[in-house]
C-alpha cells in the first residue's frame, strides 16, 4: 500500500500495523502510528491514522501533518503564561517567606494558633 511515508518534523517513531478489514469493501485497514515530540514544550504525543487501500499516500501524509499541526497549536496555546518579572519574583519571595514564618509560629504554639480573638466586652 504505502512504501515510505513522510513523517512530520519532530517524529521520534513510526510503525504500521494491521487494524482489521474494511466493513464495506473487505480490504485491509492499516494503522499508521507515530510519536511526535514538541521541541518547545517538551511534551510528547502518539498519533494513529487509519488508512485503507483506497487512501492515497498524499492524503495520508496530509492527515498526519494536520493532526500534528493541530496538536502543536493546542499544546503551545496551553503554555502561554509569561515568566514573572523581577518585581513579581520579589513579591512571590516575600509571600513565601511570610508563609514560612507563620508556619514556624504555629508550630511553636501549643494549640496551633497564632492569633486570638479579642477579649469579651
Amino acid at each position: 500500500m504505502v512504501s515510505t511515508l513522510w513523517t512530520p518534523p519532530g517524529a521520534t517513531g513510526y510503525s504500521v500495523s494491521s487494524a482489521g478489514n474494511n466493513a464495506d469493501t473487505g480490504g485491509q485497514v492499516e494503522a499508521h502510528i507515530f510519536r511526535v515530540k514538541d521541541p518547545v514544550t517538551g511534551r510528547q504525543n502518539k498519533f494513529c491514522i487509519l488508512a485503507d487501500e483506497a487512501t492515497s499516500q498524499a492524503h495520508l501524509e496530509d492527515m498526519a501533518s494536520q493532526a500534528v499541526d493541530n496538536w502543536l497549536t493546542e499544546v503551545r496555546a496551553e503554555n502561554r503564561k509569561p515568566a514573572p518579572t523581577p518585581e513579581q519574583r520579589k513579591e512571590i519571595g516575600r509571600i513565601l517567606n511570610d508563609i514560612r514564618t507563620h508556619r514556624l509560629k504555629r508550630k511553636d504554639s501549643s494549640n496551633g494558633r497564632i492569633y486570638y480573638r479579642g477579649g469579651r466586652k
